[in-house]
């Protein structure tokens, strides 16, 4: 085990490939096997399923009319991921942890994959005809050189977007409770409850914050789904 960055890494490489286990890959999987063991254990106590279907209603209600489907998949898959991105998201209010989402990497990962499953169940859904939601309907042949690597580019900027926003508010979240972190170990005795103060504060504005990022990514997950498998071909 070696030091790796701000935290420490397993070092593992697979054909000189650096696949070194970092901290932020460890709460990933702690996280997984907590929601696991979360939705496992709903599924054999009352109490906890309650807690289960209270929050599934809450998917399905919140994003019933982006998804525009009553398919039950669909709505595991979101719960999922809420759930992770949400859960990744608290990690980096813990001492001593880290907020995964708080690496662009990671944000990448998980916006390439909603992209890839949204893209690969409109094939799957309407075959090769998917592609034609890259041209407008009605535009004249000699425009289609100009018109498809717009679309293309901005099919391509959808999990672009998805990354970049999950990352940038996370990391400016936990870098502003630093800095209010800082000031308290370096402020004299008399006055180091205003930073104490702005740390609680700004620890309970990056809960809020990570609830509506998870939301929000999992609400634009949901529409780029939606468009590819319901859109207009």
């Amino acid at each position: 085990m070696q030091e790796h960055g701000a935290g420490f890494s397993i070092p593992f490489s697979v054909a000189g490939l650096d696949l070194s286990i970092t901290l932020p890959v460890m709460i990933m999987w702690g996280v997984s096997s907590f929601i696991f063991l979360f939705l496992l254990i709903a599924n054999h106590s009352h109490s906890v399923k309650r807690v289960q279907f209270f929050i599934f209603d809450f998917i399905s209600d919140a994003f019933a009319k982006s998804i525009h489907t009553k398919t039950k998949i669909w709505y595991s898959f979101l719960l999922t991921l809420f759930l992770f991105v949400f859960f990744n998201n608290l990690c980096g209010l813990f001492p001593g942890g880290e907020s995964p989402t708080g690496n662009i990497n990671v944000t990448a990962a998980l916006a390439v994959a909603v992209f890839l499953i949204s893209q690969i169940s409109g094939f799957f859904v309407h075959g090769p005809t998917h592609v034609t939601h890259l041209i407008p309907s009605g535009i004249p042949k000699v425009m289609l050189v100009f018109f498809i690597p717009l679309e293309l580019i901005s099919l391509l900027a959808k999990p672009f977007s998805l990354a970049v926003r999950l990352f940038a508010n996370m990391m400016a979240g936990h870098k502003v409770l630093l800095i209010f972190m800082g000031l308290g170990m370096a402020s004299p005795a008399l006055i180091k409850l205003l930073p104490f103060g702005g740390v609680v504060l700004i620890s309970l504005f990056e809960m809020f914050v990570s609830f509506i990022q998870a939301f929000i990514f999992t609400y634009l997950a949901s529409f780029y789904i939606s468009d590819a498998v319901n859109g207009a071909h």
